[in-house]
């Protein structure tokens, strides 16, 4: 049996993202020729999911015009629900017993077997357990929030000593979403949805699987030419496979220092070991 719904987060505010983020809301941020909510579905339908939510509120207004000619169901916040309220809101408007979903992120891709995420959902049928987490072991240097566990069970929530790398949570997870008590109104995930002081979570993370983050201005820069710098892994496999890579780019024998998207909507430029990027409606930042 696998999973067969999922809800892939795309409300937040995009504040990580700069002054573009204001004008063009994270989700709709491309990847060459496809932007993440499409490769989101696609990632969602590859590891066999049939029915997929998204959840908007920042820009809802853009995403909803990017959904009109796509087979996903769109859950308007009218207020900023936060990590756990988005679950609820889907719990309360969908009227039907959902089950187990798919829980991930717009601007994150984990490349986790198929297989891996199967099993994690028949132990949560064998075990009774409401929610399996996926964690990813991150380097010393990140700034995500350091978990702690026992048996791989959630125990607690910490900021990292950065004396040594360490298991986060990633984004994806699967939730029993029938079997959590509603709550309406802003809510944490860890708070409302996986409180792992009132109840079992397990987390458990897979060896030497991908990870790709483009959540921050930073970020997206920084993997967007590292993409082409290094095109022997699983991101740019998934790309190709997408149809996000225009074959000019492909073909191309040495990284370019500007790459155009969005049909030259935003432009990224790379100096040395710096960045910058420029969208239609503003003027080039840093």
């Amino acid at each position: 049996m696998n999973i067969k719904s999922c809800l892939i987060t795309a409300a937040g505010l995009g504040t990580r993202m700069g002054e573009i983020g204001k004008k063009l809301p994270k989700p709709l941020w491309p990847i060459f020729d496809k932007n993440l909510l499409d490769l989101q579905v696609e990632y969602a339908k590859n590891l066999g999911v049939e029915k997929i939510y998204i959840n908007t509120h920042h820009h809802k207004d853009k995403i909803n015009d990017w959904a009109r000619d796509k087979d996903v169901i769109i859950l308007e916040e009218e207020l900023l629900l936060g990590s756990g309220g988005c679950i609820h809101n889907l719990k309360n408007t969908i009227k039907e017993d959902i089950g187990i979903i798919l829980i991930i992120n717009s601007d994150q891709f984990y490349f986790v077997e198929k297989e891996f995420i199967n099993a994690a959902y028949r132990m949560m049928l064998r075990d009774g357990v409401n929610s399996h987490l996926i964690g990813i072991e991150v380097d010393k240097t990140e700034k995500y929030n350091k978990t702690c566990l026992v048996n791989n069970y959630l125990n607690d929530i910490k900021k990292p000593s950065g004396e040594s790398s360490y298991i986060t949570y990633s984004g994806v997870g699967l939730i029993n979403i029938d079997n959590i008590e509603y709550v309406s109104g802003e809510s944490s995930f860890f708070k409302s949805v996986c409180d792992y002081k009132k109840e079992k979570v397990r987390l458990t993370t897979p060896t030497n699987r991908e990870y790709w983050d483009f959540g921050t201005k930073e970020k997206y820069l920084e993997n967007i030419f590292k993409l082409l710098e290094d095109k022997e892994n699983e991101m740019y496999k998934f790309l190709v496979s997408a149809k996000a890579i225009p074959k000019n780019i492909i073909d191309l024998k040495a990284v370019p220092n500007i790459i155009e998207m969005c049909s030259g909507e935003l432009i990224l430029t790379k100096k040395e070991s710096s960045y910058s990027i420029s969208y239609k409606e503003l003027t080039s930042l840093p």
